[in-house]
């Protein structure tokens, strides 16, 4: 989401706007993989409005990745595959700005798992309706580094807990520091 003109505190408090804005985390099948689970809450309230694994299909997790998020392929059996929570994805992100802690993998793993399975992104293939938390959060602290995100690594806490960074940057210059760089799933 442009962002010109705007401070990241005067950023922040506008996506805050009840109706404005979404916050999304993926986890992966690997850093270049599919996703497999995926949580979207309102930004405004932290209520969630999707809270989803997804079955991969014959896409398999990699140990690494495995290491991170603990997601196992037991975990995924009976899981909706991407058709499905596509389109729940949609709905929930229709007309608000889709934000993550990290827009740049979580936007290009949705963008890979609608080319993989030849289905439209439709808002979602656009940047301008993507913001990025984390990016936001660097300059709030007058930083260059990717600060790391304490969320967990499952969807619905690192959703829930870049939801508190964004509510951090809107209340001020008094966002927790950390230094270390976020690596994303």
């Amino acid at each position: 989401m442009t962002t010109t003109q705007t401070s990241p505190q005067q950023w922040a408090r506008g996506m805050l706007v009840p109706g404005r804005a979404a916050v999304l985390d993926v986890e992966t099948t690997n850093l270049n993989g599919s996703i497999i689970e995926i949580c979207v809450v309102d930004a405004a309230t932290g209520n969630p409005l999707l809270d989803t694994l997804v079955d991969p299909g014959e896409v398999p997790i990699h140990p690494d990745a495995y290491a991170v998020h603990g997601i196992a392929p037991a975990d995924l059996i009976g899981a909706p595959g991407w058709a499905t929570v596509h389109q729940k994805l949609l709905a929930v992100t229709a007309g608000r700005v889709t934000l993550s802690y990290h827009s740049d993998f979580d936007q290009g793993r949705v963008l890979h798992d609608c080319a993989r399975h030849s289905l439209d992104p439709a808002h979602l293939a656009d940047p301008e309706m993507w913001g990025c938390i984390m990016r936001m959060r660097s300059q709030a602290e007058g930083t260059e580094k990717n600060i790391r995100l304490d969320g967990g690594h499952r969807a619905h806490s690192d959703a829930a807990a870049a939801r508190t960074v964004l509510l951090s940057i809107a209340e001020g210059p008094s966002v927790p520091t950390t230094s270390t760089s976020h690596s994303p799933r």
